[in-house]
């Protein structure tokens, strides 16, 4: 699959459950005090851990590769369009909501983000 989406600058090696060689797509930009990072899935080009089963330990590994302060974060999960007739492979955005205990995110709770709201992080974060 092509990457067809405008939310990726590059591509993130990580290392997902059990240390497997992963790879999403990354997007990071700063807006009003705020670092965003986009974390989109790569099906068939990800060898390893979804980012959706490696929220927390993806997002550690992204702060400290790019030394993002872990309290000034909006952590967006993208899953881009399949091209499917399945509903399930359609686009969709969510704000990953993360706790930090010790230096490290925990609890994820993903909360579907719809155009409006995803507007209103890019312009109000």
């Amino acid at each position: 699959m092509q990457i067809t989406f405008t939310e990726a600058d590059n591509i993130f090696n990580f290392k997902g459950l059990w240390d497997i060689p992963s790879k999403c797509g990354l997007k990071i930009f700063n807006k009003n005090n705020r670092t965003i990072v986009i974390a989109s899935e790569l099906y068939q080009n990800n060898p390893g851990t979804s980012v959706t089963q490696a929220a927390c330990t993806l997002l550690d590994q992204i702060c400290d590769f790019y030394k993002i302060d872990k309290t000034k974060i909006v952590y967006i999960q993208h899953n881009p369009e399949m091209n499917s007739k399945l509903s399930f492979y359609e686009e969709e955005f969510y704000f990953v909501e993360v706790e930090i205990k010790e230096e490290k995110f925990i609890n994820p709770r993903f909360i579907k983000l719809s155009k409006e709201e995803r507007k209103k992080i890019y312009e109000n974060t």
